[in-house]
């Protein structure tokens, strides 16, 4: 029997998995609908000052802006880079990026950015594996979520803020920071310890594990150069300070002025955490309830002017995510529908 294999397990269906997707959100619509108090709902929608509004737009493309310049500094450290980027060719894929995590609810928009910045990049003669810039990404993830517990903490400092933000922040700044501390102390040629190795999903899980982990050292070791982890770091902390100016402008567009810059360092918090759980498309429902309850909770707001609050901030940024990504799409000369099945394609290669 030694010369047999194994036979081969079958996977979920695709088709499956998009009918479960189907069914939750019909769920989730259902409750809310049936919840919601909408006409209240609908009075609350009075936006006192339009331009308010506007500035909450800019600040979040300022946002994404700074985003790009971060994953540039981590890009351009790469070992096998030859040139430094432009910062177009990263930009671009940031943008359509966006657009991907905006409309979808699963974090493809992820591979397609890496995808597109590979192109881009090997038209100018820069031949980086997929791996290498999706490590990129998660480097810069983490660097950038340092800079949010920095900036959580400094709001801490002389604002007043719930007990839950603080002990969330602490949790993701250590782990990041040991991340970090590990990534630049380790030798990049250390393997993972032969006992995790055993049994098939094991190995399939380490294998995809070794590939990213060793793409994440490989970003990390140009930022042992301070320089280089300033020009990571300063649009990291720059691109939350934005999105703090974002949400306070949009506060302010609504009359929740009161709420002040300590309201909208806490809705910095509970946001920043709901969207690191894609669950439904654009992350509705999940948003809004990280929007809701703490300015009912802890500000007084009422549930219907929260809500509407919540609707419009999300806008906002929704606005940077799909008018802009989709411009950018356009120029990229390829189709949603073909850049999202080479994405799922190429997340299934590093994951097999």
């Amino acid at each position: 029997m030694s010369g047999e294999q194994s036979p081969k397990r079958r996977a979920i269906p695709r088709w499956a998995w998009q009918a479960l997707r189907i069914a939750f959100i019909a769920i989730v619509i259902a409750l809310v609908v049936w919840r919601v108090d909408w006409p209240a709902v609908i009075s609350a929608f009075r936006v006192d000052n339009l331009w308010l509004l506007v500035v909450a737009v800019l600040a979040n493309f300022l946002s994404v802006l700074l985003k790009g310049m971060a994953w540039k500094g981590v890009v351009d450290g790469l070992p096998g880079l030859k040139h430094k980027t432009r910062y177009i060719d990263l930009l671009s894929p940031l943008m359509v990026g966006f657009l991907f995590n905006t409309i979808l609810a699963a974090r493809v928009g992820e591979i397609a950015k890496v995808l597109l910045a590979k192109r881009r990049l090997l038209t100018r003669g820069e031949d980086l594996s997929t791996t290498v810039l999706l490590g990129s990404v998660v480097v810069e993830n983490i660097i950038t979520t340092i800079a949010w517990v920095a900036l959580v903490v400094v709001i801490g400092l002389f604002l007043p803020l719930p007990t839950y933000a603080w002990v969330i922040t602490a949790v993701l700044g250590v782990i990041c920071l040991v991340i970090v501390v590990v990534a630049l102390l380790q030798n990049p040629n250390r393997q993972v310890p032969p006992w995790l190795s055993t049994g098939s999903i094991w190995r399939r899980v380490t294998r995809a594990f070794q590939r990213l982990w060793g793409a994440v050292q490989e970003s990390h070791a140009s930022l042992r150069d301070p320089q280089q982890m300033a020009r990571v770091a300063i649009p990291s902390l720059g691109t939350w300070l934005a999105q703090w100016a974002g949400i306070y402008a949009t506060l302010g567009a609504f009359g929740l002025g009161y709420v002040g810059w300590g309201g909208a360092g806490l809705l910095l918090v509970t946001i920043t955490l709901a969207q690191s759980f894609p669950i439904l498309p654009g992350n509705l429902v999940v948003f809004q309830a990280a929007a809701v309850v703490p300015l009912t909770a802890s500000y007084g707001v009422g549930a219907a002017d929260a809500l509407a609050f919540s609707i419009v901030l999300q806008a906002t940024e929704m606005a940077v995510g799909v008018v802009v990504g989709f411009i950018f799409l356009l120029f990229e000369g390829v189709s949603f529908k073909q850049l999202r099945r080479e994405a799922e394609e190429e997340e299934e290669a590093l994951e097999s």
